[in-house]
């Protein structure tokens, strides 16, 4: 894993003429900004996943809007909630559901720029399995997580789609252990991450074949979040943020080998990792598609926030969704 160190040497008259210079380019220059350390709250742990992240750093992108930026992997989504809605966080990658969730409660986070254009969240079957369409889940068993987060969410959006209610098929709460799960056959499906886990299920079991949520419903999934303070503060860090992971997102679209190659320095990986990684790689390219990168619809808050209800997720609408997001800060608003 890459391991950057800044290393300064030079004689004293040296330094003393160049500091010399600073302060008088400092008298004749001082509204530019200097470089401001910025930290991104991610989930989870370093992956392939956060490619568009490790290529705008690799390349870049963040220095030339003057942020110097870190990056905190964590499991505590709701820490980088809280963090981001008290101004301790000016930036995470954060879902939709959150946002909404969050401001429900009163705390100001604004969604900026969306990275993923197709939620992340299906239902997997085994290949020859008779499950071909939602509404064949009638009467079937399936395995989800439990009864909270995307996953439940996106599968209630999944079943609203075709008239399918809980009570058509039996839920049965597995934890994140689908592979296992499918893998003995104790359900007939599974919710699950279309990035990752069928490619686990189908490397340790057998072939399987993905519902792509996003194939029957528009919903929020994960994207840039800030706070009204920054941006109230800050429009221009905003904006610069906003502009730097757009760039690294549209690189790796247009040469995902060369943002993988990127992303190893950061991913500690084993040689008996990379098909499996490059495969959640390539299936992640393809939900950061999208001919309008960055922009979110209202049609598709709208939409999950009405999901969100009928799925106990809150009780009333939001009386400022428009609040909730953005597309103010996207390259193509300047």
């Amino acid at each position: 894993m890459r391991n950057k160190k800044r290393f300064f040497a030079g004689r004293l008259l040296l330094v003393t003429v160049l500091l010399l210079f600073a302060i008088a380019a400092c008298d004749e220059n001082h509204g530019a900004d200097d470089s401001e350390t910025i930290t991104l709250f991610l989930s989870f742990v370093p992956s392939v996943q956060f490619a568009p992240m490790y290529v705008a750093d690799e390349r870049g992108y963040f220095a030339d809007e003057g942020i110097d930026i870190e990056f905190e992997h964590s499991f505590n989504e709701a820490d980088g909630v809280d963090r981001l809605a008290i101004n301790n966080l000016h930036f995470g990658i954060i879902s939709g559901e959150q946002v909404i969730i969050a401001r429900r409660a009163e705390k100001p986070l604004v969604y900026v720029m969306e990275w993923f254009h197709r939620f992340p969240v299906g239902v997997v079957v085994p290949s020859d399995s008779d499950i071909e369409s939602p509404a064949d889940l009638r009467g079937k068993t399936v395995g989800i997580p439990g009864f909270f987060g995307a996953s439940y969410m996106g599968f209630r959006a999944l079943l609203n789609s075709v008239d399918l209610a809980e009570d058509d098929l039996t839920l049965q709460p597995i934890g994140f252990t689908a592979p296992e799960v499918m893998c003995e056959r104790d359900v007939d499906a599974a919710v699950v991450y279309i990035t990752n886990e069928p490619v686990t299920i189908a490397e340790q079991c057998y072939p399987v074949r993905v519902i792509e949520i996003a194939d029957y419903t528009q919903l929020v999934a994960n994207g840039l979040v800030t706070n009204e303070e920054t941006i109230r503060n800050n429009p221009d860090l905003v904006r610069g943020m906003v502009r730097a992971l757009n760039r690294g997102i549209a690189d790796t679209i247009a040469d995902p080998e060369a943002a993988f190659d990127i992303a190893l320095e950061y991913v500690d990986l084993t040689d008996d990792q990379l098909d499996t990684q490059r495969q959640v790689f390539q299936n992640s390219v393809e939900l950061w598609r999208s001919e309008n990168l960055g922009a979110t619809s209202a049609a598709a808050w709208q939409d999950t926030e009405a999901i969100m209800i009928e799925a106990g997720f809150i009780e009333d609408p939001l009386d400022d969704l428009d609040a909730a997001y953005t597309n103010d800060f996207l390259p193509e608003s300047e």
